[in-house]
This record gives structure tokens, C-alpha cells and sequence, in this order.
């Protein structure tokens, strides 16, 4: 037994004021006066030994009263005591860390593996021994869904509404460390965290997982880290078969009418097994617009094309589903957004445009591969457009209105532009709009005034990069450069590898510029990349980002008589092509396709900041939220997400598909044994004498968690109520 308050123990000494006045009142004596002494020595006798037997028993009951309330202030606790529960174990502040990936809806023997992972963390929330309380979810692992506390009954209805686990790929490790804060300022004399996790393997970070173990052995009151798979029998979670859509994705974004939009679909067998008919369908609502049956072998992953027929451009969206009747059903569809334009439109500019003779326009190679019709008349009725519009103007006029709507616009022999044509170029690429630069003009001129003046602006303006010194080459003597590297990797130049690249290289360069690769960095812009080179080690083709527009830049002129024969080469329409597709969007940007978890930005609506927003979110959620252009948010469930905002006089609409990540397919688990080793350290075997050393060692706190000192005044208010009544109803 020990006490907080020592000297209050002095106190107990007052037990000898009873004992006083007991003594005192015995020493009084009082005469009585009888009429007659008949019968007295018999009653006094009698009422005597009832009397001190009466006095005796109140004397003890106030020494009694005295001394337990000095105890009391005295604020005992009792060794071992102070430190266990209702159990006789050790008292535990204890924190549930509650794995709700995508992979733990996984079913697994009779139930999901969620399931388990609950009933075991209702099981743990149920300990006798328990002080307080808290939960922590992979999901969202930097807060606690329920803070430290006593109140145990918060955690379970917390566990009892989560039905299923979420769609977010989860992260342990942070969520331990989060944990480890809810228990930095414990004074439990059992510190312990609990992870209960099917340990799908794209999430185990183990050098962050070793980073909190590290941290919970040495924080000042050390923590101990337990590991379990949500099987109750405490096994490793085992290999379980799965199929799974990984990808749906429109190879283009452009609608031509009778022409249907193909996708591309890509498939896995996550299992040993063969799925030799497997029924894989692409639908718009209830509707099923293509349909085809595939086989994969074990472990096998393939990529197959559906086409579906749309009978008009605009935002379109669906899903493509499976029948994979397996073990994790929330992979057997995906969803897909997109806005289908009904062409790709490229504005050309050159200083002027000759009345006739128009193969002699600057640009006139370049727009042949683009939109081989006439410039200024239109195609023929029978003759339906192709993928990519083409508008030929003079580059003076470059106007916000020729400029609207635009994907590409080309400058190309542009010697110079008026400040207002400019200034209005510049707020058009700011805005989105991305520009495709061939330096130089047929007689080899340049106004390198402009170039290097209002164009470059000392590194703020449009241009990328200078153009640098000319090189000037000739066929009699053999002096020629040619494309020497290349960013095989980049989407320019990516369709090109293999043995069409040898096409890439043939072309002959007798005229082109120099710009130096320094510039790419200099100036306020973010910096731009060298995406091709010249044999003599020049730049060939650069970028940068300008605003939410981009700015590729070649260093030569495509005409044929003295510059390069690439114009008349096989691989210069294609590379024109892939140039509009690169800039458009085109196999990239135009889908709307996000990963559960990953932010959906209004911003890419390109809206005002103050433009209202209303954005409807998908099962389980169901509801709309109120935003602005200004807003974003971060995904958390798979399904379409569709924002209604009104820009002008009309309302419009954008959606955006959002899927699970295709790693929580896998269900490929990290070794049990593995990870539970990084805690060792942790997990000591109890001490049968160790709740006697703790309460030794046990702080303040702890000491005055302990309750005896309540029970000790409860004691002594009985004795003094026990005092009175035997006072008043035991007469004198």
C-alpha cells in the first residue's frame, strides 16, 4: 500500500480527541434523589453495563470516522492495484488500426474478409482490462475515425455502420503513426496497437512500416504493435482466384458520323484456373452497345477492342462489365467518361496567303497532311470531312473569334505579329490552347527582332527556346544533318518505334535553326524538354507549357526546295497526324478518367473561379454537393460523378468516370512472418510480477487514477451516520 499524500497520514492522530472527551464526560458524575431505594442497586446495574457497552461502541466509531478520513486525504493505492481492470490484467489504452481497402470486400471462405476484420475489432473492443479506446482506418489514416477515449461504445457503432470496406487503396503505415500520436500522451500501464489487415502487397511500405515500429519502441512510454490477418484462426490470408477489368479506354476522342468509337479493354486472371468463356459487354445505361466472349489462361492478362457506335458528338459515358462471378465483384466493371468532338480543328497561320498558286504557301505541305482539300472552297458534299478541320488564315488576323474553339493552331514562315495579334495569341494559349511553331521561311529569312524580342520576352513570352545560329548544308557536298535522338518514350514520337523508325531517320536537313537548350529553363516559365535532336547535337523539336496550353517548337521549315525532303517522305503525314493528337488530347487528356482517391478539379472546366457548380456523386453517397470552379475534390467511391454549371446562357454538363485502382486486384498478400518480425521488438512476454513494478514505478497520474481513497470516506460517513443513530436511539 502506498500513498500520494504522506502527511495526512498525521491526521489518523485525531483519533485521540474521541477518546479525550469520552475520558472527560466519564469523570462527570450526577446525584439523583429517590423517594424510595427500593429495587435500585438492581437497575443501576443493569442500565450500567448497557451504557458503557453504548459508549464503547461510539468511541469506536469516531476513531474509526477519524482515521479513515485522514486515510483518505492521505490518497492510498495499492500495488499491482492502481494498474489492472475488472479482469486482474493489466489496464490498456488500446487503438484499433482497421484495414478498409478495396481488397477486404474480398469473399473469403463463407464470408468477406472485412467481416472478420470487424468481428475480431469488436472482440478487442469488448476486453475487460480496457482504459480507453480509439479507431484508426487505412483509408483516411491521417485522423482517428473515433479519437482515445472511454467511450467504448463510439468505436462500435462506428465498426457496426461500416457494412463494407471503402474503395481507397488504404496506407498502414501512416495510419500507425496516427495511431502512435492517439497514444503519445498515454499513461496506461499497457500501451498497444492493434492492425488487423488482409497485408495486400501494393500497400506494405515496409520501410515505413519499420519506421513506426522503430518509433513505438522508443517513445517515452513505449507502444506494442500487433499484427493479424482478419482470419480468426490467425492465419496468413491465402491465394485467392480473380478476374478483373483493369482498363477501358476510347483510343480517340473524335466522332465522325457512321463511324463507330472503339475502346480498348484490358483484362487479367489473377487466379490458377483458366476462364475459358469469359462474356465482357460495353453498355450506355441499360443498353449493351458491344458484346464479346474472350478466354485467359492462369495468370494471364490480355487487351481487346469493342466497338460502339454513338449517334452524335457531346459528353457520352458507360461501364463495361464481366461476368467474373469471383471472389471481389468491384472489379468486374469500370466505368468511362468522355467528350466526343465531331472533329479535331487546327487553325493554320502564315504571314500572307497568295491569291493563286497556294502550293507555294508557306504552310501548304503541312495542311496537305492534315486536310488534303482545297484552300477556300469546301469539300464536296459526297466527300465527308476528316478527323481533323482545317482553317487557313493570315496571321494578322488571328482573332479571338478565329481562335475559338480551336485544339492547334500552327504558325508557320511567321516572321512577325502585330502587339494586339500577339497579346491575343498569348491569352488564347494561357487559356488552353496549344501552338505548334516551324521556324523559318522559304527564302531564308528570319526576323530575329522578333523572335528574340516581344516573341521570347526574355523567357516570358510564347517561344520556347531562341532560334540560335542557321545551319546551312548542301547535297553536292554531302553536308546534310538528319534526326539523330529522339524521345522514344514521349507521345510525339512513341508510334514511331520499332521499324518505322528507320523512316524518321531518312530525311535529309539542309536548313535549320540552332536554338540553345539553355533557354529551355531560362525565365519565369516552368521549363520546357528537348523532345528530338539534329545530328549535329542542335534541338530539332522542343517543348514547354504556356498557361494551361503547351508550345512545340521545331527548328526547321517543311518545304521541300531547300530546307528537307521530309515532306516527301511516308512518315510526314503520319507525324503531322500524331503532332494534332499529341496537342488535342487525343489517347490522353479528353477522358475523364480518374483512380478512386486521386482529386476531381473543377478547374478543367476551365469556369470561372466563381461559377457555381453542382456535382452529383454515385453510390453509396447518392447526393449533390454545392461547389464552385475554384473547388476540388478528393474521389472516394467508384461510379460516375457528373458536374452541372452554367458558364453562359446555357447549362452544361461534364462527368467524370472514377474506377478502382487496378492493384487491389491482385489479392497477392505480404508474408505474415515478415511483417510481424518488424515488430518483435515490441511484443514482450508478460512478467508475472510486473503489475507490482509498474505500480512501483507507475506516475502521478496513476496513482491518483486509484479509488480507495473514495471507499475510505464512503466508510467514514457510514460510521458517523452508524454514531448518530446509536446516539439518538440507544437513550441514556
Amino acid at each position: 500500500m502506498g500513498f500520494l499524500n504522506a502527511l495526512f497520514l498525521a491526521g489518523t492522530a485525531t483519533f485521540a480527541l474521541p477518546v479525550v472527551i469520552h475520558l472527560i464526560f466519564k469523570l462527570r458524575k450526577r446525584t439523583l434523589v429517590f423517594s424510595s431505594l427500593r429495587f435500585l442497586r438492581e437497575s443501576v446495574l443493569r442500565e450500567t453495563r448497557r451504557l458503557r457497552l453504548r459508549d464503547l461502541l461510539l468511541l469506536l466509531l469516531r476513531c474509526a470516522a477519524c482515521i479513515l478520513i485522514a486515510l483518505a486525504f492521505a490518497r492510498p493505492y495499492r500495488a499491482g492495484a492502481v494498474l489492472a481492470g475488472p479482469s486482474g490484467e493489466l489496464r490498456e489504452d488500446l487503438v484499433l488500426v482497421l484495414d478498409d481497402s478495396p481488397s477486404m470486400a474480398a469473399q473469403d471462405g463463407s464470408t468477406t474478409r472485412w467481416q472478420m476484420a470487424v468481428d475480431q475489432a469488436l472482440a478487442a473492443a469488448g476486453a475487460k482490462n480496457l482504459e480507453r479506446l480509439g479507431l484508426v482506418l487505412t483509408g483516411d489514416p491521417g485522423r482517428p475515425e473515433v479519437e482515445l477515449a472511454r467511450n467504448f461504445e463510439a468505436t462500435k457503432e462506428a465498426l457496426a455502420k461500416r457494412t463494407r470496406p471503402g474503395f481507397v487503396r488504404g496506407d498502414p503505415a501512416q495510419a500507425l503513426q496516427t495511431a502512435l500520436d492517439l497514444l503519445a500522451d498515454s499513461a496506461a500501464p499497457r500501451r498497444r496497437v492493434l492492425l488487423i489487415s488482409d497485408l495486400q502487397l501494393n500497400q506494405m511500405d515496409r520501410t515505413a512500416l519499420a519506421e513506426a515500429g522503430q518509433r513505438a519502441v522508443t517513445m517515452p512510454r513505449p507502444v506494442q504493435i500487433e499484427i493479424r490477418p482478419p482470419h480468426a484462426d490467425g492465419k496468413a490470408p491465402g491465394k485467392l482466384n480473380n478476374l478483373s477489368l483493369d482498363e477501358v479506354r476510347a483510343k480517340s476522342d473524335v466522332w465522325l458520323e457512321g463511324r463507330p468509337v472503339r475502346f480498348a479493354v484490358r483484362l487479367s486472371n489473377h487466379g490458377d484456373g483458366e476462364a475459358s468463356a469469359l462474356a465482357v459487354r460495353l453498355l450506355s445505361g441499360d443498353k449493351i452497345l458491344a458484346q464479346r466472349t474472350v478466354g485467359l489462361g492462369p495468370r494471364d492478362a490480355r487487351e481487346i477492342e469493342l466497338t460502339a457506335l454513338f449517334p452524335n458528338a457531346g459528353p457520352v459515358h458507360g461501364r463495361v462489365e464481366i461476368d467474373g462471378r469471383d471472389v471481389l465483384p468491384d472489379d468486374d466493371r469500370r466505368f468511362f467518361a468522355l467528350h466526343l468532338r465531331d472533329s479535331i480543328r487546327a487553325v493554320i497561320a502564315e504571314d500572307r496567303l497568295r491569291e493563286s498558286g497556294a502550293w507555294l504557301d508557306e504552310s501548304y505541305y503541312v495542311r496537305m497532311a492534315l486536310d488534303p482539300r482545297p484552300r477556300g472552297s469546301e469539300a464536296p458534299k459526297e466527300v465527308p470531312p476528316g478527323a481533323v478541320r482545317v482553317d487557313t488564315v493570315a496571321a494578322r488576323d488571328l482573332t479571338p473569334a478565329v481562335l475559338k474553339g480551336a485544339d492547334v493552331l500552327f504558325l508557320v514562315g511567321v516572321t512577325e505579329l502585330p502587339a494586339a495579334t500577339l497579346a491575343t495569341l498569348e491569352q488564347a494559349v494561357q487559356a488552353g490552347l496549344n501552338l505548334v511553331l516551324f521556324l523559318g521561311r522559304s527564302d531564308g529569312t528570319l526576323a530575329t527582332g522578333f523572335y528574340n524580342g516581344p516573341f521570347w520576352k526574355e523567357g516570358k513570352g510564347l517561344l520556347p527556346a531562341r532560334p540560335g545560329d542557321r545551319f546551312e548544308g548542301n547535297l553536292v557536298e554531302v553536308r546534310f544533318s538528319s534526326l539523330d535522338t529522339f524521345a522514344v518514350d514521349h507521345p510525339l514520337f512513341a508510334p514511331f518505334k520499332g521499324e518505322i523508325e528507320q523512316e524518321l531517320r531518312r530525311p535529309k536537313f539542309l536548313r535549320h535553326f540552332k536554338p540553345d537548350p539553355k533557354d529551355l529553363s531560362a525565365g519565369e516559365r516552368p521549363p520546357g524538354q528537348v523532345l528530338a535532336t539534329f545530328s549535329d547535337g542542335s534541338p530539332m523539336a522542343v517543348e514547354r507549357p504556356f498557361g494551361l496550353g503547351r508550345v512545340l517548337m521545331f527548328s526547321f521549315l517543311p518545304r521541300p526546295e531547300k530546307d528537307t525532303d521530309l515532306p516527301k517522305r511516308t512518315v510526314f503525314v503520319p507525324l503531322m497526324h500524331q503532332i494534332v493528337k499529341h496537342l488535342s488530347g487525343i489517347e490522353q487528356g479528353a477522358q475523364r478518367q480518374l483512380t478512386v482517391g486521386e482529386d476531381l478539379t473543377l478547374a478543367s472546366l476551365a469556369l470561372q473561379p466563381q461559377t457555381t457548380v453542382r456535382l452529383a456523386r454515385p453510390a453509396p453517397h447518392n447526393d449533390t454537393l454545392d461547389l464552385t470552379g475554384a473547388d476540388h475534390l478528393t474521389t472516394d467511391t467508384i461510379g460516375l460523378y457528373t458536374a452541372t454549371y452554367q458558364p453562359g446562357q446555357l447549362a452544361e454538363q461534364a462527368q467524370w468516370a472514377v474506377n478502382l485502382d487496378p492493384a487491389e486486384s491482385e489479392l497477392k498478400a505480404e508474408d505474415l512472418a515478415a511483417i510481424q518480425a518488424l515488430y518483435a521488438s515490441n511484443l514482450k512476454e508478460e512478467d508475472p510480477d510486473e503489475g507490482p513494478k509498474l505500480a512501483l514505478q507507475a506516475d502521478e497520474e496513476l496513482k491518483a487514477q486509484a479509488p480507495d481513497w473514495r471507499y475510505l470516506l464512503v466508510a467514514a460517513l457510514a460510521c458517523l451516520l452508524l454514531e448518530v443513530a446509536l446516539r439518538d436511539f440507544w437513550g441514556d
